[in-house]
């Protein structure tokens, strides 16, 4: 409803002051009017007195400050996500379940109970709670023994009945019926209240409805990744900010496991941040499964020929204890080498080792599983398989230092020890008597001429250049040119360790800025307090990201937890810099909070290790020099692991192909499914002035094909923005696989002989299979997490009331001025010209 209203009003004062002024005026106007009537015609006369009588009243009535007023009443509906879990657990059939859960799923899904069973129902549900044989028969039923005997073995025979019926659902089946079907139905009930949204996950996320969920979860799409579980993946609403009503709170339908976050507490970190609250609901078994499965399996990616390598295979054997478990481990390409152990299971879980055969070159594929054993819960869980590269080449290494520190000579000690790793080494400040001919260690580096020779360049012929604490003048500009081109261009791992004294915050050249993976660098140094007690405890320590934890260079053990136990325990640093990591970058390793708050934020603001990729190379940060601690008490141990490690990472990344014209390959030659593939030309200046219109492309095969095949997926590769040497372009949705691709140019000669490289698409190595119990700790903490609750299948009904009150009515008051409008003014001088206009025609004054 609108209505004016008049603000000047209130002001008795003001009020006053108008209307004696307007009644001054009217006054005025009005003998001026009686002598004008002398002189012009009387109809003329009336004219001129109304306009100036209407000039004043529009006068008045402005500065009585008017405006325009109406009521808008709001109506905001809230949302609420319903999420379903589709991973590959979530297809379990939960035939180990308590009678206590078969119970509850039957009344969930409406297959037992009405009004006039419901109460022995409850008392039925206590007592399997509490493990205890139900009393079948109520009291008052009947008195007569025979009777009560025959009711109750009536009774308890059709339940069991009922209860193996139950068994043929899989959980994600369970989760759609509760969602869809029936007239209690909890879409349907939600939809009363709320807007509904109606979202699968599994590793990643999609918007369904109604109508096409069924199809979901008969054959999930593989763009969800079911290998994974992501939880996070179903508590993001895929229409985020631009949904039409605000979120009101999430449901979320899964068994709990999440094998992409690595751990509880980082995933937790990240939930506590959702706006909303989450309700869990929890479907499967907490019983563990009679199960055989294969889990984690620990492997070096890549090995040397006639190399030893072990792979330590982690075989849950839940429910087979004492039992005989035979584990095997066979050559995809050679079955006659496979090797068997027969080994005795314990209750939970048993590490079984095998050395693997590196007496090929090549990428050699291999399967270990475990044989399938009678009352198995699932067999589709029994076998994994995995790939390793067997190479013949040895890791080239440079050590760049100003001087010879501990750090230095620890670590060229330990490369120079490695049968597989050739070092070379240049220190720019060392000591020389003239005694002989030249310092023991090299200490200049040659530079070319021409910086465009990448032949020249005094890194070309290595995988990894270790930069320490070295002063500017030691690196010139065009130094760090040629480790730009070393790293973008041709592939070369770049690591860059903290210094004292110079590396990295006396130098200011722009490439290296650009290189480094952090910014706003901080000195750390030990507080006294941390400077007591043993070697063991002193200094500050660093702890491993998820991300590092996945990294094979920063394994010091095969099983996770073991190697986080190392971490935790080595000696810690006195001095490093810390800082903040890039938007590109990933943090590996930062400083260990001593708060217990942790979390992705602290991660990043305290980056210690870091990783970044740069072109077609990568550059790693060590923010601290002083890994050599780490030798306390265990000699060569860790020390030497972690940079043999990270010598063959190195080596290992840089696989790409070319001639004397490019440089071509994948950015990374190992993705995971689901990941998407960069390829990556980089081309010699001299051949794209010659060849100014040429056009480049990627052509994908599968790995063994011959030359006569068609190409899979044809890639265009394009200059970039901001160097136009380099061309690229990206292949989504690869499915898993081994590639040959190709680069093919038009318009200019690339030579005789093909350009290609190789592609590995990889299933992601999850334990989605190898832990089936639901997970009801973990859904607890995510709903006391965000304010939500947990419930049980039998619990759903409940969920709508806590809807109820997410339809918000607002009521907004709105005005427009109408004192301070443009067309009062317009209003006023439009009588006022009249006015004079008339005046000036009939020769007034």
């Amino acid at each position: 409803m609108r209505h004016f209203a008049f603000n000047s009003l209130h002001d008795a004062g003001w009020l006053a002051m108008l209307v004696l002024t307007t009644i001054a005026c009217v006054v005025c106007i009005g003998l001026l009017s009686r002598y004008e009537r002398k002189l012009v015609q009387r109809r003329l006369g009336w004219t001129l007195m109304a306009l100036r009588l209407a000039v004043v009243a529009t006068v008045f009535l402005t500065l009585l400050e008017p405006v325009l007023t109406w009521t808008i009443n709001r109506e905001n509906t809230g949302r609420v996500l319903i999420s379903i879990d589709l991973s590959d657990s979530m297809s379990t059939v939960d035939k180990q379940a308590d009678k206590s859960e078969r119970l509850r799923w039957l009344r969930a899904m409406n297959m037992i109970g009405n009004e006039t069973v419901d109460a022995r129902l409850d008392r039925w549900q206590e007592a399997f709670d509490n493990d205890r044989e139900p009393e079948w028969v109520d009291g008052d039923e009947t008195n007569n023994i025979g009777e009560r005997e025959e009711l109750a073995s009536a009774r308890r025979q059709q339940l069991e009945e009922m209860m193996r019926a139950v068994e043929q659902t899989s959980r994600k089946e369970m989760a759609q019926r509760l969602i869809n079907n029936g007239p209690t139905a909890l879409r349907k009930q939600l939809e009363e209240v709320a807007l509904v949204e109606l979202q699968v996950f599994a590793g990643k996320s999609a918007v369904t409805d109604e109508a096409t969920l069924p199809e979901l979860v008969l054959d999930p799409d593989s763009s969800l990744q079911t290998g994974t579980s992501n939880l996070l993946a179903g508590l993001t609403s895929l229409s985020g900010d631009d949904a039409s009503a605000p979120l009101a709170g999430i449901v979320l339908f899964t068994d709990g496991r999440d094998n992409a976050a690595l751990d509880a507490k980082r995933l937790l970190s990240q939930v506590r941040n959702l706006p909303v609250p989450v309700y869990p609901v929890m479907i499967g078994s907490q019983q563990r499964p009679r199960d055989l499965a294969i889990g984690e399996l620990n492997f070096p990616e890549m090995i040397y020929e006639n190399d030893t390598a072990v792979l330590t295979a982690h075989v849950r054997t839940h429910g087979f204890d004492g039992q005989e478990v035979t584990v095997i481990l066979e050559p995809v390409d050679d079955p006659q080498l496979s090797q068997t152990q027969t080994l005795v299971a314990t209750d939970r879980s048993m590490d079984v080792e095998f050395e693997l055969d590196a007496t090929q070159l090549g990428r050699r594929h291999f399967v270990v599983r475990v044989e399938p054993q009678a009352g198995e819960t699932r067999e589709d869980n029994n076998e994994k398989g995995f790939a390793i590269n067997v190479i013949d080449d040895d890791t080239r290494a440079l050590l760049l230092y100003g001087e010879a520190t501990w750090e230095f000579r620890f670590l060229d000690n330990a490369l120079s020890r490695d049968p597989r790793v050739e070092v070379d080494t240049v220190v720019f400040e060392q000591p020389y008597l003239g005694v002989l001919p030249e310092t023991f260690f090299p200490r200049t580096l040659v530079l070319p001429e021409d910086n465009e020779d990448v032949t020249q360049s005094p890194f070309v012929d290595y995988d990894a250049v270790i930069v320490g604490d070295i002063a500017p003048d030691n690196l010139s500009g065009r130094a760090w040119a040629l480790l730009d081109r070393f790293v973008r261009d041709e592939g070369g791992t770049l690591v860059l360790t903290a210094g004292k004294h110079s590396f990295p915050r006396k130098h200011e050249f722009q490439i290296l800025k650009q290189l480094l993976p952090i910014d706003r660098l901080r000195q750390i140094e030990a507080s006294v307090q941390q400077e007591q007690g043993p070697p063991s405890i002193r200094g500050f320590h660093l702890t491993l990201t998820p991300e590092g934890d996945r990294q094979q260079f920063l394994q010091f053990d095969a099983d996770r937890e073991a190697n986080e136990h190392i971490w935790d325990g080595l000696p810690g640093h006195s001095w490093g810099l810390s800082g903040v990591a890039k938007p590109t970058a990933t943090v590996f390793a930062s400083l260990r909070d001593e708060t217990g708050q942790g979390g992705l934020d602290f991660e990043r603001r305290n980056a210690v290790i870091v990783h970044q990729h740069a072109g077609a190379g990568q550059v790693l940060w060590m923010g601290v020099d002083s890994t050599w601690r780490w030798r306390y008490r265990v000699g060569d141990q860790y020390h030497h692991r972690f940079w043999g490690q990270i010598a063959r990472w190195a080596a290992k990344f840089r696989a790409s192909a070319g001639n004397e014209h490019v440089r071509f390959g994948p950015e990374k030659t190992e993705i995971e499914l689901g990941e998407d593939a960069l390829l990556r030309a980089s081309w010699n200046q001299r051949f794209l002035n010659e060849f100014s219109d040429m056009q480049a492309r990627a052509e994908f095969f599968p790995l063994n094909t011959g030359d006569a095949a068609e190409p899979i997926l044809i890639i265009e590769l394009d200059p970039t923005e901001t160097r136009s040497f380099v061309h690229e372009g990206i292949a989504t949705g690869l499915p898993a696989g081994e590639y040959r691709v190709e680069l093919h140019v038009e318009n200019a000669d690339l030579g005789d002989e093909p350009v290609s490289a190789e592609l590995i698409v990889i299933e992601r190595a999850t334990t989605e299979l190898a832990e089936l119990a639901a997970d009801r700790d973990l859904l607890q903490q995510i709903a006391d997490a965000t304010g939500g609750r947990l419930f049980f299948p039998d619990e759903v009904d409940e969920i709508p009331s806590l809807f109820a009150e997410v339809t918000e009515h607002e009521t907004s008051h709105e005005e427009i001025a109408l004192w301070d409008h443009w067309l009062v003014l317009l209003l006023c001088f439009g009588l006022l010209t009249t006015e004079w206009v008339l005046r000036k025609l009939n020769g007034l004054p």
